[in-house]
């Protein structure tokens, strides 16, 4: 089952699909930086075959306009919870929780 992951970034109440690959994306997070959006999500596309959760992030731009559909691997062991993002003007950190 898929399941699609949707914001509203630009207008507030306009969802539209930021990731519709297979399986179950969750715990979306997104921080604006460099004039674009970034999200950031936990995926579970995968976790039947290897049985890993994985962060997958993408780019947004101000229109709307999804930079990298379906995102792109950042990270691939075993995050199961929570993503979260800051940008400080410089750096920009991404962070989840692997367990309890």
């Amino acid at each position: 089952m898929a399941c699609l992951l949707m914001l509203s970034l630009i207008v507030p109440g306009a969802d539209f699909p930021i990731c519709t690959a297979a399986d179950v994306q969750e715990y979306p997070c997104a921080v604006y930086a460099n004039s674009q959006y970034y999200v950031f999500w936990v995926d579970n596309r995968h976790h039947l075959v290897d049985s890993v959760h994985s962060v997958y992030g993408t780019r947004v731009s101000t229109s709307g306009t999804v930079i990298d559909p379906d995102g792109k691997l950042l990270f691939s062991n075993e995050a199961g919870l929570a993503t979260c993002a800051a940008y400080d003007g410089t750096n920009l950190l991404v962070v989840f929780r692997d367990s309890c």
